[in-house]
């Protein structure tokens, strides 16, 4: 297919996937870096959603914020010599992907005493915060807290090149039990409306959201904007549009993210529930919360869904289903028959280390065989692009463009047997997708045929241009 959203989570809290931990010199970054983009490409992937703000820290140059603890460990001083954001950001569009940046918007530590540099949130606004379950959070209660968070989005939207903006699912905390999460001071302070606790801090989260929003499609309309949250949004037995799911968390109830409010009124661009089930789970089924989420798409906020690779063949989970080898691609073959959902993510890189029955060889050599471009989820396109000069010099295709260079993201390569290059405007197969007007073609080895080359540029806004002239190519060997 042409189009289909093939993502996979790169995260650093922890040092799940990078870094493998924290002060590592600088050569050995960028060679675990190139090494996941190079896999990932190689897996037919095509979007890589990079944690940059774990925990009110940065991997990337701020002025707001200092480096996270798990990329220089103690040296919060330390002098990079390179941004690991745009190192990040190259690599991705090198390879053909995009890259959203992924931040945690209210977590400040994952533990009271985790260390930090000393222009770090908690040191400059201690009255900022809540402790609870042993951690730090930004309280959504305090407007200058949601503006916080605000301004450091739109400093990493203004200062770098990225396709999309991407949240996760801790809002309010998960519940820790026996404890509470103490907001009373600015629930008493800010609630001007004398709105319940559980509508005030849904109310709290929107604002962060509808703020973020806004201030993205006045700076870059082209940057996606995209929550990933918690995979049941409300339980049936809760409310009658909710699915048919005993969660013992919610959303809406628990972690007071109102999705449906935010999709209804398209402040997001996509969303991606955490389906981490399998197929017959007794309190959420795969099935059910697949079709589920397809029903909530609209045309302003595209759903996907991101799929739990963590518990494939883990020993940890009992039961058929995570031990099947055909559990997880039939996962994605009904994400893909269901027309009202776009493609998959993955979480996390670092799975794909250990054996998890065969799925990486799955995903190279048949579901993501063939490349496919990025999901367009907003609204609008550049100025008319088009592709001029298209030449072949032995393996090389190279070609000019015509227009506003600096609103192309992508070039897409289509490549058709000229039997069939009467269908290369309609039933395009995606050859190659860079981000340089040329590219080295690898030829098929098989039998001799010739096919067919088209080239467009695709803009930022993922609007695919006029298709150059016809560039016939002789490719294979003799019998």
């Amino acid at each position: 297919m042409e189009r289909e959203m093939r993502g996979i989570w790169v995260a650093s809290v922890a040092n799940i996937d990078w870094p493998s931990a924290p002060g590592l010199s600088e050569e050995t970054l960028r060679r675990e870096a190139d090494a996941i983009l190079d896999r990932s490409a190689a897996m037919g992937l095509n979007v890589i959603f990079f944690q940059v703000r774990p925990s009110s820290d940065a991997l990337y140059r701020s002025s707001l914020e200092p480096w996270s603890y798990y990329l220089v460990g103690n040296e919060f001083n330390k002098n990079l010599s390179f941004d690991p954001l745009q190192y990040w950001i190259d690599g991705a569009h090198s390879r053909g992907m995009e890259l959203h940046a992924w931040l945690n918007p209210f977590r400040v530590t994952p533990k009271a005493d985790f260390p930090t540099g000393p222009n770090h949130i908690a040191h400059k606004h201690p009255e900022w915060l809540i402790k609870y379950s042993a951690k730090l959070f930004l309280d959504p209660g305090i407007p200058s807290a949601r503006d916080y968070v605000r301004e450091v989005v739109m400093d990493i939207v203004n200062r770098y090149d990225i396709d999309g903006i991407h949240f996760d699912d801790y809002f309010y905390p998960y519940p820790s039990k026996g404890e509470v999460f103490d907001d009373s001071k600015s629930f008493n302070a800010f609630n001007p409306r004398q709105l319940t606790l559980a509508n005030w801090r849904r109310s709290n989260v929107t604002a962060v959201i509808a703020s973020v929003s806004e201030a993205i499609r006045q700076s870059k309309p082209w940057i996606q904007f995209g929550i990933s949250p918690f995979g049941v949004w409300r339980n049936k037995k809760d409310d009658e549009k909710g699915s048919d799911t005993r969660a013992g968390v919610s959303d809406y109830d628990v972690l007071y993210a109102d999705i449906l409010n935010w999709i209804d009124n398209s402040l997001i661009d996509y969303v991606i529930p955490q389906v981490y089930w399998e197929h017959g789970n007794k309190w959420c089924d795969f099935d059910i919360l697949q079709r589920w989420w397809g029903d909530r798409s609209t045309d302003d906020t595209k759903v996907f869904i991101g799929h739990a690779v963590f518990k494939i063949n883990d020993g940890k989970v009992p039961g058929a289903g995570w031990n099947s080898k055909e559990e997880m691609p039939e996962q994605l073959r009904k994400v893909r028959r269901n027309d009202n959902l776009d493609g998959s993510v993955f979480f996390s890189y670092r799975q794909f280390n250990r054996n998890i029955l065969g799925f990486e060889d799955y995903l190279s050599t048949d579901f993501y065989k063939d490349k496919a471009l990025q999901v367009p989820l907003t609204k609008g396109r550049a100025d008319k692009i088009r592709i001029s000069h298209l030449e072949r010099d032995g393996t090389t295709l190279s070609w000019e463009v015509e227009g506003d260079t600096s609103q192309v993201r992508f070039f897409v390569v289509y490549r058709t047997p000229r039997s069939e290059s009467d269908q290369i405007g309609t039933n395009k197969t995606v050859r190659y997708i860079v981000d340089r007007p040329c590219v080295r073609l690898l030829l098929n080895q098989g039998k001799r045929q010739r096919y067919v080359y088209r080239v467009a540029a695709v803009d930022k806004y993922r609007v695919v241009h006029e298709l150059s002239r016809r560039i016939t190519v002789r490719e294979g060997v003799e019998d």
